[in-house]
């Protein structure tokens, strides 16, 4: 049975909402969150964002990939932080998120990547460690590559 939006703004509107239960929309809700993230009300797109990365499936990751292009920062680092909840991120997304010009969208992906071994990734952020305009991203970039094989 397909989820409706009324379902989805119910988990969502709240303060704080309970992501993991609210997860449990599955993969039906999807199509709502996508429409959420490409919304004018960023706190909410931000939120759909997080919620799509929770749930399993390709859709959820395109959910990911509108929000990462959001003109809303908000949005983009939601998407940032959502990387993580991917079992395998795409490159492309990652790569979108860590060459954001909002420097707190880049801090955040670099936080994300920290959690887990990406492959493929440490000469990029090494590359940001040396070359970031803010050096509090050099800083934790610097940190992540260390970690990173």
């Amino acid at each position: 049975m397909p989820v409706t939006m009324q379902q989805v703004r119910a988990q969502l509107d709240r303060d704080e909402p309970d992501y993991p239960t609210a997860a449990q929309l599955g993969p039906t809700a999807v199509v709502q969150l996508a429409k959420l993230v490409r919304g004018t009300d960023a706190l909410l797109a931000a939120k759909a964002a997080y919620l799509a990365s929770l749930i399993p499936g390709d859709q959820s990751r395109v959910v990911l990939d509108d929000a990462a292009r959001s003109q809303q920062g908000q949005v983009r680092v939601a998407a940032a932080a959502g990387i993580r909840n991917l079992p395998d991120a795409p490159l492309d997304l990652i790569d979108t998120l860590l060459k954001d010009s909002d420097a707190g969208v880049r801090k955040v992906a670099l936080r994300s990547i920290d959690t887990r071994q990406f492959t493929g990734l440490k000469a990029r952020v090494e590359a940001i460690a040396k070359s970031d305009a803010e050096d509090f991203v050099r800083k934790i970039a610097d940190q992540t590559a260390k970690r990173l094989s």
